[in-house]
């Protein structure tokens, strides 16, 4: 009986563990999740909310003005991540994640019921601009109190793993938004889809929200920021110690995201779209091969960052950095002079795979270079900004480039610039996978 009650109680803590962290996951990862598939079902339904909330005589100029109000969600981004990143540091992961996903509802739901122009006039845009605005400063303070929860909670061997999955949950919710949008355009009538229909996607990411509530609710506190609290080692004011005595991992976060930005933004979201405007290829090719492009991120993510956790993340890094530098020109050579369905597949799915590789690890590699005490506000800084200027404006400035120089391979360019951007910052750093978490 003496060996049985020990067996039996660690097959007991075990299982307790592997539920936590499961756990774990699914609330470090629900409102990124709630994120992305916001950004896809608005870019599904980009050109009827035009028609509904920027009525002007020019469907161009509705158009742009979509956009540009979708966009101004970037720019709250910084503020958030600065404002919610010192709240998870000063007060807890827990109570700024509840925050965080409250607040993206109130902008979910905004955009959801929002009156159009017809029925409210001008106040129906500036109730449009108000969600973005909300979901912005949310978006910005999620993604660094999630994944220092996430990796904090996370077993000291399996770091990489657990934080692969707020990639993850990116490429999971592109899908789900795609595969949305796509349903709703083929089984709706027109007037149905313009009046109610697209309205649609945006409740059902409303009625996650409780969920994710719910479940952020029942999760004890990051056991590290726990131990950390009990120590009197966390500080009271995390901004100013960011600024002053961290600056320079903030420095390093930023130039490591530049490349995770312009990779996403470039290879899952806006290569499709080069391939159908500049190399004018059939929509229905495009969509195609966002959907395996997102599979095959969705898929690798986690592999590479298991990986990491056994040979180091800075490997597994600098090989993807250093690859996507060096066959960024090739590739897009090839499809610009081959443009096809199959040549479109084997390109994406050969970008997304250096993606994954880099992306799996991120999370990851981030949280380890900063202290606990001022982990999600270094993170939410240094990410933001980088997406705020690399990220958002990505389709923006290859079409710019493209235009300017007539050049179709002008969108390999920003890609190596932020392969050598990132691997330059990588480069001089130490990895610290083996280390305990500061």
């Amino acid at each position: 009986m003496s060996t049985v009650l020990p067996a039996s109680r660690a097959a007991g803590e075990n299982a307790a563990l592997n539920l936590s962290g499961r756990r774990a996951i699914v609330v470090s990862t629900i409102g990124n999740a709630l994120e992305w598939f916001d950004f896809m079902v608005y870019g599904f339904f980009a050109v009827i909310i035009s028609k509904l909330y920027f009525p002007a005589t020019s469907p161009t100029i509705s158009l742009l003005a979509t956009w540009a109000t979708f966009g101004v969600g970037f720019l709250t981004r910084p503020l958030g991540g600065i404002v919610l990143g010192a709240v998870a540091d000063r007060v807890g992961r827990k109570s700024a994640l509840t925050l965080t996903i409250s607040l993206m509802a109130v902008g979910i739901a905004i955009i959801a019921f929002a009156p159009t122009y017809a029925a409210i006039g001008i106040a129906a845009p500036l109730l449009m601009l108000l969600g973005r605005l909300i979901q912005g400063f949310s978006a910005g303070g999620e993604v660094g109190c999630a994944t220092a929860f996430l990796v904090e909670y996370a077993p000291g061997s399996k770091r990489g793993y657990f934080g692969s999955f707020q990639m993850v949950a990116q490429a999971a919710a592109s899908l789900a938004g795609s595969f949305f949008g796509a349903v709703l355009t083929r089984t709706l009538s027109p007037e149905h889809l313009n009046s109610w229909g697209w309205r649609v996607p945006f409740v059902i990411g409303l009625m996650i929200v409780p969920v994710g509530l719910y479940l952020r609710s029942k999760l004890d506190e990051s056991p590290v920021f726990v131990e950390k609290a009990q120590k009197n080692e966390l500080t009271a004011s995390p901004i100013r110690d960011t600024a002053t005595k961290h600056w320079l991992p903030v420095l390093a976060g930023f130039g490591l995201t530049v490349f995770g930005t312009i990779g996403t933004y470039i290879f899952l979201l806006y290569l499709p779209t080069h391939a159908t405007r500049v190399l004018h290829m059939a929509l229905t090719d495009g969509l195609i091969s966002s959907t395996i492009g997102a599979l095959v991120y969705l898929v690798c993510c986690p592999f590479f960052g298991r990986l990491s956790d056994r040979i180091g993340r800075k490997k597994v890094m600098a090989s993807a950095l250093a690859l996507s530098l060096v066959s960024a020109y090739p590739v897009f050579s090839f499809l610009t002079a081959h443009p096809s369905l199959p040549t479109l597949l084997v390109c994406q799915g050969l970008l997304m795979l250096y993606l994954s590789a880099y992306q799996g690890c991120y999370p990851a590699f981030i949280s380890e270079l900063l202290p606990s005490s001022v982990r999600s506000t270094g993170i939410s800084v240094s990410y933001n900004v980088a997406v705020m200027i690399f990220g958002g404006f990505a389709p923006a400035i290859v079409q710019w480039l493209t235009m300017t120089t007539g050049d179709p391979l002008s969108i390999c360019y920003y890609v190596m610039f932020g392969s050598a951007v990132a691997l330059a910052t990588i480069l001089p750093l130490r990895d610290r996978y083996s280390d305990a978490l500061r």
